[in-house]
């Protein structure tokens, strides 16, 4: 059928994403009002006060990194690519949300991207196997200049800043690695000085500048803050310097048993208030407002020498951090957003969730919350459409439609939920997961409230039940499908049924329970009699089988799969009857049905969501929003939304068309 250009469009309705492992991923524009990040290949805009968001589309692999020009006008964005390939630095329009100039040197991945003071240039870092600095010239949209971002002595630089008050100065950082960098607009060269700090070895994991450029802050993967003087060096051509000061650790509690000056997990993020003092967020999702004192020490060697009766034990001065407030976020903190005056800020963390945090004292909402890792199912209650469920990894979290607020989260630590199911009676949320257990919830308040051990040898993949909600049918990475009576206080396994000889991917049931469809990764879709537990029919084609549902009367079958197909089945003797070309590019994972089975929906690898007329066999609607493969979607029951979820952790609702 194509991509559709010329069919109407689905209607976005809102987006549930954030990127919250990219380092500085999340910025505040400098109107105050909206907050930049990334989901998957796209830039998102959001205001903050009415939920508005607006999308900035133009690469081909997932954003790496973002920035806001301090005027406001424009916004840059740098992607990571496949091994071999240019990875694009895009500067955007913000009013337009248009691309404004682009350009490819980079290879593979752009680790980061930063405007000048004046916003008329645009610095750009690449990774490990680019190892290059380039300067864009916007104005000209032409590359001005370029060097090579780390010394040949060893290490590499992965984050970047430009100075607060000159256009031609920017830093660089990385592992053993710290360059202050001068842009000669005449002669187009750049030129870098590597900071003095000795002999000290660091990883630095984030870094910034006071207002006035005088000094460098660089917090370390050890867990101290180096503190450097930016100096001017005298000579023909004007240059700049920056020496180490001193070390920054903490004041240590002595009411706290073990506490050691150095934080733990690392500083993964800093920001320099107007006052001086620190805003420093950590690997262990640790976030405190700190400020720099001098203490006088004894000096131990000093006090171990013999010294003679009446003189004075020498002393010296340190400078130390104290901590004035700190609070604490799930994962470690990625991105320290100031707003405006910096009364309040905003903390991104690595678990994919966005924190408010005000400065005084320190009062902390999380604003923003959202899947971290792929997402693999989605499901909707009986008849209800406020509530659905998704579940990834270590998670499955329960959702309002309206609003996209999080309700519910169950947690099971180092575990990937594949499948989920929710209960007819409203009582139960089943789910399958990748260690072989099937466990069961609540849906008010996640408590357990049973768990079937070893259900499956290769981890659950599928799972459904029947609507008096007594019965389970689970399937696993071994091919097996397994029929379960289940009751809160005892589940036992009725029959095991081994047709497939690859991991099974859907399971549906038949609306009286006495029959359910199973497709397998082994290329075959199976229908079961659920009271005599043997096949009825089987359905074979050259693919893997992703999804499979009823259509019309229940008398058909419909698949989708790897062959970019979605084909017709007849029940009785499972012969195909129609097969539609449902894609250009990559497999269709995903397939639901309306209840009066008039229209269906398919998204797959090509990131596109397809609503089809299932007599006509033709496409009405395409949706585009996603930016990776889409693994699951679902048809509200009132007919009204289709949710759809991907491996890039996104979360979309789209307007069913009438």
């Amino acid at each position: 059928m194509g991509n559709g250009d010329k069919l109407p469009r689905l209607e976005l309705v809102s987006t549930l994403g954030f990127q919250g492992k990219i380092r500085n991923g999340l910025v505040f524009h400098s109107d105050k009002k909206h907050i930049v990040y990334s989901i998957g290949q796209t830039v998102m805009v959001k205001d903050i006060g009415s939920g508005k968001e607006y999308r900035y589309c133009g690469h081909s692999n997932t954003v790496s990194c973002v920035a806001v020009s301090k005027d406001g006008t424009l916004l840059a964005s740098g992607q990571e690519n496949f091994m071999g390939f240019k990875a694009d630095v895009i500067v955007w329009n913000f009013q337009e949300q248009k691309i404004y100039g682009s350009h490819s040197i980079h290879r593979v991945k752009v680790e980061a991207v930063a405007f000048t003071c004046d916003s008329k240039y645009v610095v750009s870092l690449g990774g490990q196997d680019c190892g290059n600095v380039v300067v864009y010239d916007i104005d000209g949209l032409v590359p001005l200049c370029g060097n090579t971002a780390a010394p040949l002595a060893g290490g590499y630089a992965n984050i970047l800043r430009c100075a607060n008050t000159r256009n031609d100065i920017f830093f660089s950082a990385g592992n053993n690695s710290l360059r202050i960098w001068k842009i000669d607009f005449k002669s187009r060269r750049v030129t870098p000085t590597n900071a003095a700090i000795g002999r000290i070895k660091r990883e630095i994991k984030c870094f910034d500048v006071d207002l006035s450029d005088s000094f460098l802050y660089c917090g370390t993967a050890s867990g101290d803050i180096l503190k450097l003087q930016i100096v001017m060096l005298d000579g023909e051509h004007l240059a700049y310097d920056a020496k180490l000061l001193c070390c920054l650790t903490r004041v240590i509690s002595k009411e706290i048993v073990g506490d050691i000056p150095l934080y733990s997990g690392g500083v993964t993020a800093i920001a320099v208030l107007k006052t001086g003092e620190l805003l420093i967020g950590t690997g262990d999702g640790v976030v405190c407002r700190a400020t720099q004192v001098e203490l006088r020490a004894k000096d131990a060697s000093k006090l171990l020498s013999k010294k003679p009766v009446g003189t004075k034990s020498k002393s010296k001065v340190e400078t130390k951090l104290k901590e004035l407030e700190k609070t604490v976020v799930k994962g470690h903190v990625s991105s320290i957003a100031l707003r405006g005056d910096g009364h309040q800020f905003l903390v991104g963390s690595g678990k994919s969730e966005i924190y408010q945090v005000t400065l005084t004292e320190f009062q902390t909402e999380r604003i923003y919350t959202c899947h971290g890792s792929a997402v693999n199912d989605i499901g909707f209650p009986y008849k209800c459409s406020d509530l659905f469920a998704t579940c990834s990894k270590e998670t499955i979290r329960v959702w309002n439609v309206s609003s996209s607020q999080e309700l519910l989260r169950i947690s099971v630590p180092n575990m990937t939920c594949n499948s989920l199911f929710l209960m007819q009676d409203g009582r139960s949320i089943i789910s399958g997961w990748d260690d072989g257990k099937i466990r069961a919830h609540t849906p008010e308040t996640g408590h357990p409230l049973y768990i079937i051990e070893n259900a499956h040898q290769r981890g659950v993949t599928a799972i459904a039940a029947t609507a008096n909600c007594l019965r389970i049918v689970s399937g696993g990475g071994e091919g097996d499908v397994r029929v379960w009576d289940v009751t809160p206080s005892i589940q036992v396994l009725v029959r095991t049924m081994k047709e497939h000889k690859g991991g099974i991917t859907c399971i549906r049931m038949k609306s009286d329970d006495k029959e359910c469809v199973t497709s397998g990764a082994d290329g075959s879709c199976i229908i079961w009699d659920l009271e005599n537990f043997n096949r009825i029919q089987v359905v074979f084609a050259n693919t893997i089988f992703q999804g499979v549902c009823y259509g019309p009367g229940e008398h058909q079958i419909l698949s989708c799969g790897t062959d970019r197909k979605v084909t017709y089945y007849e029940v009785l003797d499972g012969t195909p009857v129609r097969s539609l070309e449902a894609s250009l590019s990559g497999s269709i994972n995903a397939l639901d049905i309306t209840d009066d089975c008039k229209m269906f929906v398919t998204g797959g690898a090509d990131k596109l969501i397809k609503v089809w007329k299932y007599i006509e066999g033709i496409v009405t609607h395409v949706g585009e929003g996603h930016s990776d493969e889409i693994t699951s979607l679902r048809i509200s029951p009132n007919r009204k939304y289709i949710i759809s979820v991907g491996k890039d952790g996104c979360i979309i609702r789209w307007k069913f068309p009438q």
